[in-house]
């Protein structure tokens, strides 16, 4: 007999992990700050994978700096000549605090840094998951990601942009492999009972049958591919008036925002990890 379990949705209680939730906003509306604090226990408990770079002034942000899709390589030297085997060059991995990135701040200022490639991060977390602290994983963003993944792309097919690949091959090459990361991810994540955050940048508003369009900052098939396995799609932006950050749940058929989870559906509330988790605590499903 299969074992069957029923359902229940008890808001009051901590939310289920394995939740993904996806931020998409312009710059400068809060998606990084609030991201590296989204778990009941605050920043001990989120691993920001910093793609762009922009997480270095996040206060108490754990980051790890995420350089390239694949691990960068070079020929291995000795003596200043390269080593050689059966008349092939040897090919070796460089080491992470040898690619080229320097310390931006603190002690270290001027100093080359650890960095890594999001194939060794995403190895790491699956091999080392119960030696770490975390139970929430951040890309930010993943707009970088998929441009290194159309790097790849391109290099694969042998053509200089995208949209030069036949038939859109290129494109759907892109698509595949960049939700094929997102769903490993996801997949460990649910798993270990964790949760992921994606970022985006949030696209320029354009205007289609007099309504304004809402979407990351993506070739339209990926951000609706990531979208359909987000649980969680907010919008971030900045109260004009007090200048306080608000993520909004508000979706409709222009805007790919919205939420699995009831309480959140079709709200507007203060980007802030603790006014969420309060506002789905407090839920009461009409009767």
């Amino acid at each position: 007999m299969l074992k069957v379990n029923t359902v229940s949705t008890k808001w009051s209680d901590d939310l289920p992990g394995g939740i993904t939730w996806f931020f998409i906003g312009q710059p400068k509306t809060g998606k990084t700050t609030q991201a590296a604090s989204w778990s009941k226990k605050g920043n001990e408990g989120v691993l920001v994978i910093d793609t762009d770079l922009g997480a270095d002034f996040v206060d108490r942000a754990n980051v790890v700096t995420c350089c390239a899709l694949n691990p960068p390589v070079r020929t291995q030297m000795k003596d200043g000549i390269a080593v050689t085997k059966n008349g092939q060059e040897v090919i070796e991995i460089v080491p992470t605090n040898e690619r080229g990135f320097y310390h931006r701040g603190g002690p270290d200022k001027g100093k080359q840094c650890h960095v890594y490639s999001l194939a060794e991060i995403l190895a790491d977390l699956m091999k080392n998951w119960d030696e770490y602290p975390y139970d929430t994983v951040v890309i930010d963003t993943i707009d970088q990601v998929n441009t290194w993944i159309e790097d790849v792309v391109k290099a694969d097919q042998g053509i200089e942009n995208m949209g030069d690949g036949s038939w859109g091959a290129d494109w759907a090459a892109a698509k595949k492999k960049n939700a094929d990361i997102v769903k490993k991810l996801q997949d460990f994540m649910k798993k270990v009972g964790g949760n992921l955050i994606l970022i985006s940048h949030a696209k320029q508003t354009a205007m289609t049958d007099d309504k304004a369009q809402l979407s990351p900052s993506l070739p339209s098939g990926l951000g609706r591919a990531l979208c359909a396995k987000a649980d969680v799609i907010g919008y971030a932006t900045v109260n004009k008036s007090t200048q306080d950050y608000e993520i909004s749940f508000e979706g409709y058929d222009e805007r790919m925002v919205g939420s699995r989870l009831a309480p959140l559906a079709q709200k507007k509330l203060p980007f802030d990890y603790e006014a969420v988790i309060n506002e789905i605590k407090s839920y009461k499903e009409e009767k």
